[in-house]
């Protein structure tokens, strides 16, 4: 099956459990041409697709564009050896974690700055930053190849 090329946005939502209630407001308040990486592995079959489908809806709506991890859509890596599975599988867009500390994975220990340039570089599709990611910190790291940032946390209203 041949995958539909878009653009690649320059800022993601995880969507993922640790959002709960507040993922329909997060999708609602992005930006357009933003992204979302859905992740909830956790569900059964129909309750993702449920989730998949109004999440699309929205996005549609709000000119977003979606990301389904468990469909090979994008992958997560945080070392060598998943960024050559990543790559081996064909997936085409990468989230490098994490590049900064991170609430949601404390004991993870932020990628060292030449080492996550480095497997940008080697990536071969583009590779959006995440782990403790905004706007600001983005700037501080985009000069490492990184296409883009992804967060959590950053999205949330409170």
């Amino acid at each position: 099956m041949e995958r539909r090329q878009y653009p690649v946005p320059r800022q993601w939502l995880v969507a993922d459990e640790r959002l709960g209630d507040q993922l329909w407001s997060a999708v609602r308040h992005l930006p357009r041409g933003s992204g979302v990486l859905v992740l909830y592995r956790g569900l059964r079959r129909a309750e993702r697709a449920r989730l998949m489908s109004r999440i699309r809806r929205i996005a549609a709506r709000r000119g977003l564009i979606v990301a389904d991890e468990a469909a090979g859509e994008a992958a997560r890596v945080h070392n060598l050896r998943e960024l050559r599975d990543a790559g081996l599988a064909g997936v085409p867009l990468l989230f490098l974690s994490p590049i900064f500390a991170t609430r949601g994975h404390p004991q993870w220990l932020p990628q060292p700055r030449m080492r996550a340039a480095a497997l940008t570089r080697l990536a071969g599709v583009p590779v959006i930053a995440l782990g403790g990611m905004d706007e600001e910190r983005f700037r501080q790291i985009e000069r490492l190849g990184f296409h883009g940032w992804a967060g959590i946390s950053s999205w949330i209203r409170t």
